[in-house]
């Protein structure tokens, strides 16, 4: 058999003639007219495609994708409506639906379009193995990487370079982010005309300020769609995290303070702590403002890079509120080679 296939309508002869033109595909096909049954067929006959009717009694065909989704996440649905239900269709296909079919059912249409959704699914399926893998070879390298931090109190510079790159690769869609933000940082700082020992902690503060997020669940760090408020609640805790780790180590301590207070803002709306205007450290006000625009200004996965000229513009509306507004226009200034 190719695959499993189950078909919902309440109409009980286009249920028959699906199953049977399923079963003629070669594809292991089970029909419904009860959709309150579903769920437990779903867990029973596990498909890996159902082809749903939109307008059914009892339960809808919206409801049903949801409830579907819900029971195994990586069954496709394909709809099956009428003319007047296409606009409802592209609708539930911004849902996750794979797909639509018109009444009365085309045999060639159907074919393509399930196995089309096998297909996909299959891709799912295995991208998914890849990022669990990716996940445990991550897991493995930043345990070896935070014992090392734990246990060894003289971290060469190589050490912070490669726990840098551990947590980027960590929080997909960052890559080279926590280098290039001690780069600026170091390249504001030294304009400014900051010492040795100053500047060293904010670049180390700006390489390991997303630390934290090692002790974010992988369910929340590389969640698709929109957290939740706790889930929110749980990522809010990173400076924290990040601050615990380093802390306790000698030639950290300085650049712990921008672990922890990285997300404050000027007005004393940020987290963790509410700090608000001089509370926050200058180090740490400078990385907020180098970070915000390294933000824009680089590809990330919901969203293209912006030109210079426009992250400063953003960056000049939130001055005196996420920002400090004395250092806006020193640190714009001293970025301005970033300009394209």
């Amino acid at each position: 058999m190719q695959g499993r296939v189950l078909a919902v309508d309440d109409n009980p002869q286009i249920v028959n003639l699906t199953v049977r033109l399923l079963n003629s595909f070669g594809y292991e096909a089970r029909g419904m007219s009860d959709p309150r049954e579903v769920p437990a067929m779903v867990r029973s006959f596990n498909p890996e495609v159902c082809i749903l009717d939109i307008q059914m009694p009892f339960i809808s065909g919206s409801e049903l994708l949801d409830s579907i989704r819900s029971i195994d996440h990586f069954t496709e649905i394909i709809l099956l409506t009428g003319t007047n239900d296409t606009l409802l269709a592209v609708s539930l296909m911004k849902k996750g639906a794979a797909d639509y079919l018109l009444k009365p059912i085309e045999p060639k249409q159907m074919d393509v379009a399930v196995a089309r959704a096998l297909e996909h699914r299959r891709l799912i399926i295995e991208n998914t193995a890849y990022k669990l893998n990716l996940e445990r070879l991550v897991e493995e390298r930043s345990q070896a990487l935070s014992d090392a931090l734990r246990n060894l109190n003289d971290l060469h510079s190589a050490t912070l370079e490669t726990l840098a790159a551990a947590i980027d690769l960590r929080d997909q869609g960052t890559s080279g982010h926590s280098r290039r933000v001690a780069d600026m940082a170091i390249q504001v700082v030294k304009k400014m005309g900051m010492d040795d020992g100053e500047l060293m902690q904010i670049e180390h503060g700006a390489l390991l300020h997303d630390i934290g997020k090692l002790r974010i669940p992988d369910s929340i760090l590389w969640k698709p769609s929109d957290l939740t408020h706790e889930e929110w609640e749980i990522m809010h805790k990173h400076p924290e995290y990040g601050y615990e780790f380093v802390q306790k180590i000698g030639f950290l301590k300085e650049a712990a303070d921008i672990i922890l207070s990285h997300h404050e803002r000027f007005d004393g709306t940020g987290y963790p702590r509410g700090l608000k205007g001089d509370e926050i450290s200058f180090g740490t006000r400078i990385f907020s403002l180098v970070d915000a625009i390294d933000a824009m200004i680089y590809d990330r996965p919901y969203h293209r890079a912006t030109a210079f000229s426009i992250a400063c513009e953003e960056i000049r509306k939130l001055s005196g509120t996420h920002f400090d507004p004395e250092l806006v226009e020193p640190v714009l200034e001293a970025l301005k080679d970033y300009e394209k």
